[in-house]
């Protein structure tokens, strides 16, 4: 794939680089006891060409979770675990406990991938990068996929263009909000100019055309929807909002209007290099907000005012790159390098010599650092003993998110941890960590309702489990295929399943320990249509109305009525649990009218012939 990979940020990143490379890198106990434990030896490698960050040498930029499945999103080419290696460029799956390759999971990305974001049904998996396709379906920069298959869903029709890249996604109630390159955005009910941020219904993919901040050149490269102030945080590398200068690439909008949210206190930059003032992430935690960017620095502020509350300045070495939280811990991922030091501040710590006139703010503390490091989300302070042996390349680390039994996974340019090496990702445990391995008890026997309720729609008994039951699987007990999969204890079958069926449940947990099965049920699901009634009659006509009638349908359990339709438009006119029905309120003219009939399991039956009609 081809792509403008010439844009300034990438010329802005690579000076910050090699300005870099002159220089000598929740105090819950959980992030405290987080060590070095290589536990999956599989990973990626490989870097796609002609994307819009080949200056950046990571593999990985993102990742998200989808009960046990780890989504990995970059600009690698391959999976691999050192012995065997298979093509599959920007996008893979792999066991969030074992780390193992999910091999079924194969999407066709034509490009790289930046961003993945789970719905919260986990029905969907949106993907934002600088990509023209998936699977050959035309989706540049914005998709939602299968998560089990990979294949785009065409149903959800937002979209991205003018320079379609996506760098972060938020969820916010029903809402998708979306950042990165573009200039314009789109979905079902047309297009509208957008400037590098917009939202999109989260499950339709219609995008909000009355919201638009005018964000002024340059990408959005982080962002965080705050409920509570009601402001969305943008990070990135751009100078304005609604015309107005902004500082170091970052800035507040409102949720309702989409405006820049002012008289806050600016962020503080603490270099001279006013093409180096930009931001990478920021994350909203217990009344902080944390912005992660240049130079070398991570700044928490007081969300009411967005002043400075905290500076931490990596010295040696480092941006700061992504920002994730687990629990009352902040992890901040960067190309730090290991054994280098972090000064703390409640000023600005200055990347180089300050101006003239100005001085570093006193430094409160320095520890060792290393490519990720932790903070207390409350209260700021750095967990100190969090020191993991993580080995990188210069590009640091640029993804990170947890496993399902509190670990952290971590992704970027990782060569090794503790020594053992590691394929661009690798996990951090808590010291002693024991993996889930216990089954949920089994689920009740599936059972359909009453008569004259929907037949597909079946309940069943909850299951318990040591840590929490993450969902029910429906199989044919007589291919023991799974014919559906649920987040509670109920379900209504896919339009696939029909005629008499015996099913079975099974429960799992978020660590993919399944139950056993339970008892076997037997449902019968009318899958039949009711065969095609007659033409409809005009027993009478008159001004205003017409008396309709028609030979009836037949259905192999019942006909439960009929609808009526307008020939010209198909929408539905009337319906009726007989073979006669009044047309009223009818202006003069000629209309065109069929009928279709229908049985209590939604099955509808062919249209019937075409009766055309004058109303005086």
């Amino acid at each position: 794939m081809t792509r403008r990979s010439t844009r300034r940020w990438n010329g802005v990143l690579l000076a910050a680089l090699a300005l870099i490379a002159t220089f000598a890198r929740d105090t819950t106990p959980a992030a405290a006891a987080l060590v070095s434990q290589p536990t999956t030896s599989w990973g990626v490698t490989g870097l796609l060409v002609g994307t819009e960050s080949d200056g950046t040498k990571t593999p990985v930029f993102a990742m998200e979770r989808i009960g046990n499945v780890l989504y990995v999103g970059g600009r690698f080419t391959t999976v691999t675990n050192g012995v065997r290696s298979v093509p599959q460029p920007g996008l893979a799956a792999f066991d969030a406990t074992t780390g193992a390759w999910i091999e079924s999971f194969r999407p066709v990305v034509a490009g790289a991938v930046f961003a993945l974001k789970a719905s919260p049904d986990g029905s969907r998996l949106f993907v934002g990068g600088d990509f023209a396709s998936i699977g050959g379906v035309n989706r540049a920069g914005l998709a939602a996929i299968n998560p089990t298959t990979g294949a785009v869903d065409t149903t959800w029709s937002g979209r991205v263009a003018g320079y379609e890249v996506v760098r972060d996604f938020d969820i916010e109630g029903s809402r998708l909000y979306v950042g990165g390159g573009f200039t314009s955005i789109g979905s079902s009910t047309g297009t509208t100019k957008a400037n590098r941020v917009a939202r999109f219904d989260l499950a339709t993919g219609v995008h909000d055309g009355t919201w638009t901040p005018a964000v002024g050149r340059g990408s959005v490269w982080g962002l965080d929807v705050s409920p509570a102030t009601g402001r969305v945080y943008l990070a990135g590398n751009f100078p304005s909002v609604d015309g107005v200068a902004v500082s170091n690439g970052f800035a507040a909008v409102s949720t309702s209007t989409g405006d820049l949210v002012t008289g806050l206190a600016p962020l503080a930059f603490n270099t001279t290099r006013t093409d180096l003032h930009y931001s990478f992430d920021v994350l909203v935690a217990n009344g902080n907000v944390f912005v992660a960017g240049s130079q070398h620095s991570l700044q928490i502020l007081d969300e009411a005012t967005l002043e400075l509350e905290t500076f931490y300045l990596s010295r040696d070495r480092g941006d700061f790159q992504d920002l994730y939280r687990v629990g009352n811990t902040v992890y901040a991922g960067c190309h730090c390098l290991r054994n280098t030091r972090l000064a703390k501040s409640n000023g600005v710590l200055w990347w180089g010599p300050p101006p003239a006139g100005i001085e570093n703010a006193p430094v409160i503390e320095e520890t060792e650092n290393s490519w990720v490091s932790a903070y207390d989300a409350t209260t700021g302070e750095r967990v100190d003993d969090f020191l993991p042996e993580i080995d990188s390349t210069g590009a640091g680390i640029w993804a990170l998110h947890e496993d399902p039994n509190g670990c952290l996974w971590i992704g970027g340019a990782v060569t090794a941890t503790a020594g053992t090496p590691q394929y661009s990702m690798t996990r951090l445990c808590e010291a002693g960590n024991q993996v889930d391995t216990q089954r949920p008890t089994n689920p009740g026997q599936p059972r359909q309702g009453a008569p004259g309720t929907d037949p597909r729609a079946l309940t069943w008994k909850a299951s318990t489990d040591n840590v929490r039951v993450a969902g029910y699987r429906l199989y044919d007990a007589d291919t023991n295929a799974v014919v559906l999969d649920v987040a509670t204890a109920r379900g209504t079958l896919p339009a696939s399943v029909v005629g008499t069926r015996r099913l079975y449940a099974r429960s799992y947990d978020a660590a993919g320990n399944e139950s056993f099965r339970s008892a076997t049920t037997t449902v019968i699901i009318d899958g039949q249509r009711p065969s095609v009634p007659g033409q409809p009659n005009a027993v009478a006509i008159r001004a205003g109305a017409v008396d309709l009638s028609w030979i009836a349908a037949t259905d192999n359990v019942g006909v439960a009525g009929y609808r009526l339709f307008d020939a010209a438009t198909d929408t539905v006119v009337a319906t009726s649990t007989g073979t006669t029905t009044t047309l009223s309120g009818l202006a003069a003219g000629t209309y065109s009218t069929y009928v279709k009939a229908f049985d209590a399991a939604g099955n509808v039956s062919w249209r019937s012939g075409i009766v055309t009609v004058t109303i005086p």
